[in-house]
């Protein structure tokens, strides 16, 4: 474990009054040791070995949380004990979850010098907001919530049946998360406007999206994510296992993403998405296996431009991405459930050509099983005006189900509002990738398999300039 304090003093959380009972709430004798540790010039709160209830606490600079191997930090089963939503005196562009940090399990706000670390585990027990009162379907109580924050490290622990946002950091810098297997019903580590931040060695299962970079307005300016490093992780989500966005107010730069191992996702395996303003620069994604994942890559920059008024629309440029595979067997597969309603349904069961009900198809009602045409289509679009620039696809190949024998040949050219792969629907004109409204396009050993027999072409280009293939 690294530090900036010299000399560490140690604190055993059982001497501040926490019981390792599995029954009593130790919010307050956390706290208490916490306050203590801080006032005292810092060092490392020990958790020994048992289960402890906690709801809300709040981090201060230099403090560590340790938890020995066997410690197991359960969150109360009651929503209510976790602090309610502060409140909030600028405009709310981005949702709720990125909106508010102290209805969370550990909330820090402008600290420095702080961790969360060890061998034990963490269980929130799947405590839903079931009145609703935050009035986000449900979503209870965060694990991890900080704002800008300094020298921060999570690692080595289990995360487990968080409701809301697993780890969400924002305007944080020089940020460690590392060792982390999490089995979580919403996002798993979500960086927004953070700067210097290492992720690595990471086991993700989400219900929404595994890993996903947030630009929002959350700090009441507009910002970036830049120099970010994610390495060694492996992925599985209902959503996406690598995204940029939805929340794109600022921007992202310097990003690098390699060594991912991703499989059974049931939208798609990297989403680079641009859709309030945001400026996406420099983005280098390598060394990536993706197995029984529907849509492999999208990148989209779009115009809902939910944000401060007079925004530009945004960018997408200087993309590289190299050495990525992905193929079958596409089969059904048990994983988290996504929500509220996914949860109350028993939902942990996910077969690749029941994807549900989006604007524009409901495969439900569609009847869809293994013999339908079912896989959606991977796409990069820009925008008439607002080309994407200076795309790269190097050593990729995607072995793919395909299957389609008849389909619409005109795309059309506005795009639905929220951003997924399916905005301009689910099946497009290419077997392997829709290309539209892009300057600077280099394909460098990109293959295309489909397990069935299919009549499209392997890419197609719209309206897109300056085109290498080898």
């Amino acid at each position: 474990m690294k530090g900036n304090i010299k000399e560490r003093t140690y604190y055993n959380v059982k001497d501040f009054g926490a019981v390792a009972d599995g029954k009593t709430l130790n919010s307050k004798a956390l706290q208490k040791a916490i306050d203590a540790c801080h006032a005292n010039g810092g060092g490392e709160i020990i958790f020994p070995k048992g289960q402890y209830v906690l709801s809300t606490v709040f981090l201060k600079s230099n403090v560590w949380i340790y938890l020995e191997e066997g410690a197991e930090i359960l969150g109360s089963l009651d929503f209510y004990d976790y602090a309610p939503e502060e409140e909030i005196d600028y405009p709310k562009y981005q949702d709720s979850s990125h909106t508010y940090y102290h209805c969370s399990m550990f909330v820090g706000i402008d600290c420095e010098n702080i961790a969360i670390y060890g061998n034990g585990k963490i269980d929130m027990r799947s405590v839903w907001d079931e009145d609703d009162v935050r009035k986000i379907v449900h979503r209870g109580p965060k694990c991890i919530a900080l704002k800008n924050c300094k020298n921060v490290e999570i690692g080595g622990l289990g995360i487990y049946n968080v409701t809301d946002l697993g780890v969400y950091f924002a305007g944080c810098e020089n940020v460690d998360v590392f060792g982390l297997k999490m089995r979580v019903y919403i996002d798993g580590i979500s960086p927004d406007n953070s700067k210097n931040v290492r992720i690595h060695d990471c086991e993700v299962e989400a219900g929404d999206d595994a890993i996903v970079f947030k630009s929002s307005y959350t700090l009441n300016r507009l910002d970036i994510c830049k120099d970010i490093h994610v390495w060694s992780c492996k992925l599985k989500s209902r959503c996406y296992a690598l995204k940029f966005g939805t929340e794109t107010n600022g921007g992202f730069e310097n990003i690098l993403i390699e060594n991912i191992q991703i499989k059974e996702t049931r939208i798609g395996g990297i989403g680079i998405e641009s859709v309030d303003g945001a400026v996406i620069d420099g983005v280098t994604i390598r060394n990536v296996e993706m197995k029984n994942v529907n849509a492999p890559l999208f990148i989209h920059l779009g115009k809902r431009m939910r944000g401060p008024a007079g925004r530009e629309i945004g960018e997408i440029k200087n993309i590289l991405i190299e050495n990525v595979t992905a193929e079958g067997p596409y089969e059904p597969y048990e994983i988290v459930a996504w929500n509220y309603e996914s949860f109350v349904k028993n939902d942990f069961y996910q077969a690749p050509w029941a994807f549900g009900r989006a604007t524009g198809f409901d495969d439900r009602m569609q009847g869809m099983t293994a013999e339908s045409p079912w896989q959606m289509t991977s796409n990069a679009c820009g925008l008439e005006g607002k080309p994407l620039k200076n795309i790269v696809l190097r050593n990729v190949h995607l072995k793919l189900d395909g299957g389609v024998q008849t389909f619409e040949r005109n795309v059309p050219e506005t795009a639905q509002a929220y951003p997924e792969v399916y905005v301009y629907g689910r099946i497009l004109p290419a077997k392997g990738i829709y290309f539209r409204y892009v300057d600077g396009l280099t394909l460098d050993n990109v293959t295309v398999e489909t397990a069935r027999a299919d009549v499209r072409e392997d890419f197609v280009f719209d309206k897109v300039e300056n085109v290498k293939v080898s």
